[in-house]
């Protein structure tokens, strides 16, 4: 597959990976810090989270209204504007001396993030070639878990040395400087483009022109199973992502601040799953929709094992793996359902504006994934929470499985015609 990627579009994969990793350290950073935030403020966590959730909130309804200006403004643009505000944000910081002060702040940040995910879409579907589209696609998403393993790592050793506050102009300064490298970067990759003759895979290059095509009636009935399952995703990786830590202290008696290291290994395993996944998209599984229903599938699988072994005080190793599998699943599912699929649609014009709308349904299972695995572990144990677990698989199966047949007309018919 390298061999196919040229060296422009292996340029603007890397500086759009940058762009992706500068946003999870912008984003990331005040969740890592909670408790160290906590204890300096003399606040509880249910405070803390408020500041969180505003964050959440505010990216995921974002996501809809940066997917639409992605279409009509100019993405680099947005790109630029997104880092920016972010970076102001996080400086900000530095300067709250209330709760209510930092979620209006992280509140604005929330929205700034979400102003990046659309626009890079966009960006990669207009400028790439199929090929090279698939081999930006894994690169860009490793930002994100490259960033995880640096802040969860990184972090702690910092707060050895400096306040928490002072951490947050460190992330500021790391937007600041990734915004400098993408302004400086952006005119020369995106505006003066080789003429789409010099292209490999010359069938496979995105259509450049402004001419556009609306989307067939039919595909709405598969959009709105797709967007269930993406629900569905977001239910199973914010929430066993989430409550990992939790999970292993409460069934192993491992020491929370051990614990919180399987965030790292969660990020490892994401990185993987993205390439292993990728990979099977492109050998076995054409259709995203059926090669989605499939992971959900193997997530289900992991789930039945992860009861059994939990159910059987089994190895902590082995709980930890298949929690980790199952998160590299609902990555692998995030791939296919929110990055490649708008990437069909480039003929309709909207290709930003669908990536918003899909990547927003994350974040709705995301919000009732924290608080709903929550209640089911404290009123009905981690045993009938990882059923639950293994019952979300399977409804995600389910309807992948339905979209998948109705995604197979609308590429046949519309997306590869």
């Amino acid at each position: 597959m390298n061999s196919a990627i040229g060296k422009r579009a292996r340029i603007i994969s890397y500086i759009l990976t940058l762009v992706y990793f500068a946003s999870y350290c912008t984003r990331i950073n005040f969740t890592v810090m909670l408790v160290k935030i906590g204890s300096d403020m003399s606040v509880s966590k249910e405070e803390l989270s408020i500041v969180v959730t505003a964050l959440t909130v505010s990216y995921g309804l974002g996501q809809i209204i940066s997917g639409m200006l992605g279409d009509k403004i100019k993405p680099q643009l947005l790109l630029s504007i997104g880092l920016a505000v972010a970076s102001v944000c996080n400086a900000l910081m530095f300067f709250m001396p209330s709760i209510p002060a930092m979620t209006a702040v992280w509140c604005v940040n929330g929205f700034a993030q979400s102003l990046l995910w659309p626009p890079i879409v966009r960006i990669m579907s207009v400028n790439l070639n199929d090929t090279e589209y698939g081999y930006a696609a894994v690169r860009v998403s490793w930002g994100s878990s490259i960033a995880t393993i640096c802040m969860y790592t990184l972090i702690p050793l910092l707060l050895y040395v400096v306040e928490w506050r002072t951490v947050m102009l460190i992330c500021s300064a790391v937007g600041i400087v990734v915004m400098a490298v993408w302004r400086f970067a952006y005119p020369k990759l995106l505006t003066d483009m080789p003429s789409v003759k010099s292209e490999p895979d010359k069938k496979d290059v995105a259509v450049k022109s402004e001419s556009t095509s609306a989307l067939p009636e039919f595909v709405y009935a598969p959009i709105v199973f797709i967007m269930l399952g993406i629900i569905l995703q977001g239910i199973l990786r914010d929430g066993v992502a989430g409550w990992m830590p939790s999970y292993l202290h409460e069934t192993f008696s491992i020491p929370e601040e051990k614990a919180i290291i399987s965030t790292v290994i969660q990020a490892v395993f994401s990185m993987l799953s993205f390439y292993v996944f990728d990979l099977v998209h492109r050998k076995l599984f054409r259709n995203e929709v059926t090669c989605s229903a499939v992971i959900f599938a193997l997530a289900a699988v992991c789930s039945v094992v992860l009861y059994f072994v939990n159910v059987s005080a089994g190895s902590v190793l082995l709980s930890l793996i298949l929690m980790a599998v199952i998160v590299g699943c609902m990555h692998g599912i995030n791939l296919m359902l929110i990055t490649v699929v708008p990437k069909r649609m480039i003929k309709s014009g909207k290709v930003s504006t669908w990536s918003g709308i899909l990547n927003s349904c994350t974040y709705v299972g995301a919000s009732l994934s924290m608080y709903g695995f929550a209640v089911l572990a404290n009123s009905k144990g981690w045993n009938f929470t990882i059923l639950m677990w293994g019952v979300v698989s399977l409804l995600g199966f389910a309807v992948c499985a339905v979209a998948a047949v109705g995604w197979r007309r609308f590429k046949r018919e519309y997306a590869d015609k």
